[in-house]
């Protein structure tokens, strides 16, 4: 069994899945920002660490709808890893790897800028590419899996 260096789809699984958790971790830092931002905290024991802030019952909006979109990272992102993964794995190509690995990442940078921005039917359309890219892959792996 070859190493899992050199399966074909290796260098497009690592590099798109490190940008994704790097783009994962730039939305946290921009709820982070926006809190700072609104001046508002949710919990009493923040306002030292968030100097002129004031602790409310819930986020100021731009805060909430950051977290919206980190959220829903959270809830996708884990599972196109995975396929993207058991890609790798099975062997598949190195050109279908780079081509549903990039067109992946690129539909959920923008669906994340479109989600901070507010921006429809924009932002619904990069979520769709995001799921027909994992259907791509799933269908891939099905039949060769049949």
């Amino acid at each position: 069994m070859p190493s899992f260096e050199t399966l074909p789809a290796f260098q497009p699984f690592i590099l798109f899945s490190t940008l994704l958790a790097l783009k994962m971790g730039a939305v946290a830092v921009m709820t982070a920002l926006a809190r700072s931002r609104s001046k508002v905290v949710v919990n009493p024991e923040d306002v030292p660490v968030n100097p002129g802030s004031h602790p409310e019952s819930s986020d100021a909006p731009a805060t909430l709808r950051a977290k919206r979109a980190h959220l829903n990272d959270v809830e996708n992102i884990p599972v196109f890893l995975v396929l993207a993964l058991v890609f790798t794995m099975t062997g598949c190509s190195a050109t279908a790897g780079w081509a549903y690995f990039g067109a992946y990442f690129v539909a959920r940078t923008l669906h994340t800028t479109f989600y901070l921005r507010a921006v429809q039917p924009w932002r619904t359309a990069t979520f769709a590419l995001g799921q027909l890219t994992q259907l791509g892959i799933i269908v891939q792996l099905l039949i060769k899996a049949l």
